[in-house]
């Protein structure tokens, strides 16, 4: 399944060093690439954590954008992921334009990386997600599994309940599973049409919102 390419950081950030020096140095050493240091500092400020830009501003065959940085986990302060690419010179990006931008920087931040010796690591899912990529715990990706061999998937209604043990084990295990990719999926990986994709989307979304409202039933 083709996806937006994921892009995580992990820097070894000691000796007062942040993220914008980390990406100041690379942009510095990296042709094709700057380091805008007033939006850094205005997306950090509404992230309210560590984050910030590198720009690619001349890299050739790509589209000028900023590939915005931050960190999603304040348990973990020198993790950090890609969490968007912002075009500069149109409305919006292809799935293609946003995964070769995203590749690149992926790439040519790594070598810097090894090149200076600076401590980290990138690494990159996608943008082609198997299975595994996306439903990551085997529990539930075993339920999924079943329920696609089940005889007709959204009509009979012990199939049905085999989707509903799966999203089940969805709540049970907090999986990270999404499920507008589980859509897609059914449809670029098991040629389902668009409109019943879309009704086990929002099978899927109902039957966690019923599960978190059951959790929380007590405080009612």
């Amino acid at each position: 399944m083709k996806a937006h390419v994921e892009i995580y950081i992990r820097l070894k950030l000691d000796n007062g060093k942040t993220l914008h020096d980390v990406l100041r140095q690379f942009a510095g050493k990296t042709k094709g690439w700057s380091f805008p240091v007033k939006p850094s500092e205005d997306y950090q400020g509404l992230h309210r954590g560590p984050a910030g830009y590198a720009d690619c501003v001349s890299v050739r065959g790509l589209k000028r954008a900023g590939v915005a940085i931050a960190n999603v986990d304040i348990k973990h302060p020198n993790s950090f992921r890609v969490t968007n690419i912002v075009p500069q010179e149109c409305s919006s990006l292809t799935l293609e334009q946003y995964n070769a931008i995203g590749l690149a920087f992926a790439r040519q931040f790594g070598s810097w990386l090894r090149k200076d010796r600076v401590r980290g690591t990138v690494k990159v899912v996608g943008p082609n997600k198997k299975l595994e990529d996306i439903i990551k715990g085997s529990k539930c990706r075993r339920l999924f599994e079943a329920w696609l061999h089940t005889p007709t998937l959204i009509s009979h209604p012990a199939d049905i309940q085999a989707l509903h043990v799966f999203i089940c084990a969805l709540f049970r295990y907090g999986s990270a599973a999404r499920s507008y990719e589980i859509g897609q999926f059914l449809i670029e990986d098991r040629g389902w049409k668009p409109n019943a994709a879309k009704c086990v989307v929002a099978e899927i979304e109902k039957g966690l919102e019923i599960l978190t409202v059951n959790r929380n039933f007590h405080r009612w």
